[in-house]
């Protein structure tokens, strides 16, 4: 299977490029897991089409593309 490519909505995109370098790094390994797996562990279901997956010091929520093979990063929230 196909690795999933990750795609920042734009105001998803600005809080990514905001965050410290530490949040970043682990924001990376997560992107790492998600392109393999957007669906398992760490990923959580949110009982809809959408899915979160956390970071140290914040978390993701995506939707999946099949069609295109693309994680759609929704919202990002550094806490």
């Amino acid at each position: 299977m196909s690795a999933y490519a990750i795609r920042y909505v734009d105001r998803a995109a600005a809080r990514k490029a905001a965050l410290p370098d530490a949040q970043h790094t682990s924001l990376e390994d997560l992107e790492k897991l998600l392109t393999l797996d957007p669906f398992g562990p760490p990923a959580l279901s949110n009982r809809d089409n959408s899915w979160s997956a956390a970071f140290r010091g914040g978390f993701v929520t995506h939707v999946v593309s099949h069609r295109h093979v693309v994680v759609n990063v929704i919202d990002l929230v550094a806490l």
